[in-house]
């Protein structure tokens, strides 16, 4: 016959360790994505920090068929842009330095690779900042514009949206950030890159992982107690 367990003696917590395993795995993997994100954003601010330097490159020279939109991020271009028929596009919500501000946006109509329009972004309105809802403005449209590339699934917003007013041309997935309009335009302050772009990824990862480690030692205390005579 066997023996029965000692007094006191309790079975092993087989659905505690699981859901601790379970829990630990979790807390390792969004540590371990933040260790990503913090390599993504430290290519991301080495590349920003190259652009200040950077020539602009002919629009057409960079935005051909071949090119991968998200490769083309913070690139610096020129370029001359066409008129496009149609209503002024609305202004932009947006956040700078802490601020809520209004972004002129406008179509640039080129002859690049497969696309024959790219959005600009002309920059901030600073008579409209801080307001929730501001009135409409018209500007004279751009002429010749230096600025750098954005993806426009970065920008969020309705941004994709307004390309759907244009249903007669080929838009490029990119937005123009202008620095510079030649001529420049009265009543809007280019504003083509972040104030300050945070990069607290490393913060983040040790916080997860040291939850993580936490956790194994909670654990421990847990089953020590369990299982002690």
């Amino acid at each position: 016959m066997s023996e029965a367990p000692a007094s006191g003696a309790r079975a092993f917590p087989i659905g505690l360790t699981i859901a601790t395993a379970i829990a630990f795995l979790i807390l390792c993997g969004l540590g371990t994505w933040q260790v990503q994100r913090l390599h993504w954003k430290e290519g991301i601010l080495a590349r920003i920090e190259k652009l200040k330097t950077a020539p602009a490159l002919p629009l057409v020279q960079v935005l051909t068929a071949e090119a991968r939109p998200d490769d083309l991020a913070w690139t610096r271009v020129s370029v001359d842009c066409g008129d496009v028929a149609g209503p002024a596009l609305p202004l932009v919500y947006g956040v700078r330095g802490g601020d809520v501000v209004w972004r002129a946006q406008a179509p640039c109509a080129v002859l690049a690779g497969p696309y024959n329009m790219i959005l600009v972004d002309r920059g901030v309105a600073p008579d409209l900042t801080g307001q929730v809802a501001p009135p409409p403005r018209a500007f004279d449209a751009p002429r010749r514009v230096v600025g750098v590339l954005t993806p426009i699934k970065q920008l969020g917003g309705d941004r994709g949206e307004i390309l759907k007013r244009f249903p007669g041309r080929k838009p490029a997935p990119l937005v123009l950030m202008a620095e510079q309009e030649t001529p420049a335009v009265a009543g809007i302050t280019p504003a083509p890159l972040p104030v300050e772009i945070s990069n607290r990824h490393l913060e983040y990862a040790l916080t997860w992982f040291g939850l993580a480690v936490t956790l194994l030692f909670i654990y421990a205390a847990m089953l020590w107690r369990r299982l002690r005579p």
